[in-house]
């Protein structure tokens, strides 16, 4: 064997964080330069690096000379690079060994590693349980697509393809699933970004479905340290992408927020930096009998928000579902757009793609009024703002419901509802949106982008002053 050899520092397929429109890698290895060529009259020699766009052979970086220390005899020894290279890709890295012969005016460039199909954009960690490693069934066409690449279980990159949480050849990784699971949201997250940032994009499985967050409780957690390990073999991240919650949905919901805020916490400080979070509320469970549960846990997902910086929530409750709890693959599909979009406008300035979300609400005689932020035009409330069909709930101090008759727009403020009540509005009351098991499958939405607002859970009614 001769020629140069890389030992570490790059993977094919990788993708790696940008800074600036830019990342720095390092790589190093050995070389040794071939006897027949000694024979033949090479002197000495020298590894070389560069970087070529895969498309079309364009050189990113020409042919550059590496740290070389040799050995004593001057035809092996070791060699480092370190290169800065552009936000883009695919890429394909080259190293030869370059050499000069005692014949006059004869050189050899032989052969080096390569690394294949690498870029340089966004990488995000994919953490939680089931709806985010992924269930749905149903045939939907979610192709994979060169720029969109996954650091699999097995500890890997590979081009990402459903399911991206198998586990071929690490049966026995902490997030390995018992069963086989099948499309996320995140494939079709990974193509919708792409198009956004005009970047690579990679992603980092990590999810497992069915558990509770105690599983990722800091430091003790098995699916936490594994979460943490593959950060850290992967570098830094743009973003955790997150969807866990169902399993804390029965007598566990109590403690879900201080949990959940702790996880994200600890998280941050164990990485060294304050790594976003886009997550997502909990869809529905069909026959689920925690419908008390499904409210605080969403409560606690949409106040993350507002209690931690750099935490972001969609909702989900417009998506169907392959069962009784596990989103489709066409709602996946769907999901995923979503969360490009919400990402796109975090990271890189496109358009606003955060979903209406409550801001205050005011009782006024016989009827409580709603503010919403993030409502670009006005509602649209599907069924006539009928009580039984458009999922908000007014109870009193003593938890009892209360009637009304109708909910729609305030023709003073599109961003404002009014629900109009039977009888004056009590005091020390409070409203909720889409909080039960399995909420209303007709909720109102925003009239651009067609989301509807984030779930709340028993939000306090004030006295209009």
């Amino acid at each position: 064997m001769q020629g140069v050899f890389i030992k570490k520092g790059l993977s094919d397929w990788q993708i790696i964080q940008h800074q600036n429109g830019e990342a720095q890698i390092t790589l190093s290895g050995s070389w040794i330069v071939p006897r027949d060529a000694i024979k033949q009259g090479v002197e000495r020699a020298e590894p070389v690096i560069r970087v070529l766009t895969e498309e079309d052979n364009v050189q990113v970086i020409s042919w550059t000379k590496t740290e070389c220390t040799p050995e004593a005899d001057g035809f092996s020894g070791v060699w480092k690079a370190t290169l800065t290279i552009p936000a883009g890709g695919l890429y394909r890295l080259e190293t030869g060994l370059m050499t000069v012969s005692t014949l006059p005016g004869v050189t050899w460039l032989f052969r080096g590693d390569t690394r294949l199909h690498f870029g340089v954009g966004d990488v995000f960690l994919i953490g939680g349980q089931s709806n985010s490693a992924g269930y749905g069934k149903d045939p939907a066409f979610d192709p994979p697509e060169l720029g969109v690449h996954i650091f699999r279980n097995r500890r890997s990159w590979d081009l990402a393809s459903h399911p991206l949480n198998e586990s071929t050849y690490n049966a026995d990784a902490p997030n390995a699933e018992m069963g086989v699971s099948g499309n996320s949201p995140y494939l079709s997250f990974g193509k919708n970004f792409k198009k956004l940032s005009h970047y690579p994009v990679g992603l980092i499985a990590t999810a497992k479905g069915g558990m509770p967050m105690k599983r990722w409780k800091p430091g003790a957690g098995s699916l936490y340290r594994n979460m943490l390990e593959q950060a850290r073999a992967c570098g830094p991240l743009a973003g955790i992408l997150w969807y866990q919650g169902c399993s804390d949905t029965d007598k566990k919901s109590a403690d879900y927020e201080q949990n959940y805020f702790e996880m994200i916490r600890a998280f941050r400080k164990d990485l060294g930096y304050p790594v976003r979070f886009f997550t997502f509320q909990l869809n529905r469970e069909v026959d689920s009998p925690n419908d008390r549960g499904y409210g605080i846990v969403r409560e606690a997902q949409r106040k993350a928000a507002h209690c931690l910086e750099e935490v972001y929530v969609l909702p989900t409750i417009t998506c169907g579902l392959s069962d009784g709890i596990h989103n489709s693959a066409h709602a996946c599909i769907k999901l995923g757009e979503h969360m490009a979009r919400l990402c796109g406008h975090v990271l890189y300035g496109t358009p606003d793609w955060q979903a209406p979300e409550i801001t205050g609400a005011f009782a006024d005689g016989n009827c409580v009024k709603l503010r919403f932020d993030h409502v670009r035009f006005g509602f649209v409330i599907p069924g006539g703002g009928l009580p039984d069909s458009c999922g908000f709930s007014v109870f009193d101090k003593k938890g009892h419901r209360l009637p009304f008759t109708s909910i729609k727009a305030d023709p003073e403020e599109k961003s404002s509802l009014l629900i109009q009540m039977n009888e004056p509005v009590p005091e020390n009351c409070t409203v909720s949106f889409a909080w039960e098991a399995n909420p209303t499958w007709t909720p109102l939405m925003d009239e651009v982008t067609f989301l509807p607002p984030l779930s709340f859970y028993q939000y306090p009614v004030t006295q209009k002053r």
